[in-house]
């Protein structure tokens, strides 16, 4: 598997009723993210997202790390589809509370 790709895809639904964006890469997620509103950019929580994939992209973190803070991201702005899987989403709030990210 590349290094930059997720093990699983992260499913975004900006409003209900929009269908289901699946992001598979830290590439994508990145491009989601600077396309985020600029007003909007400011919360720790996206920073933290930011920050996971850029470290990717510099062989300091991981694509699961990148995913993980992604998906927090997604589940705190209200954007993380429904049926998404969430058998680590409490790993990644507690990695995005890190103070060290």
């Amino acid at each position: 598997m590349d290094k930059m790709q997720f093990p699983l895809p992260v499913r975004i639904v900006a409003e209900a009723g929009d269908p289901v964006t699946e992001i598979y890469d830290v590439e994508e997620a990145l491009t989601f993210l600077q396309n985020w509103p600029a007003a909007a950019r400011g919360s720790p929580i996206f920073q933290r997202a930011l920050n996971a994939c850029f470290a990717v992209t510099i062989d300091e973190g991981t694509a699961e790390e990148a995913r993980n803070a992604l998906a927090a991201f997604a589940r705190i702005a209200g954007v993380l589809a429904k049926d998404e899987p969430l058998p680590r989403l409490r790993e990644a709030d507690d990695w995005a509370r890190s103070p060290t990210r």
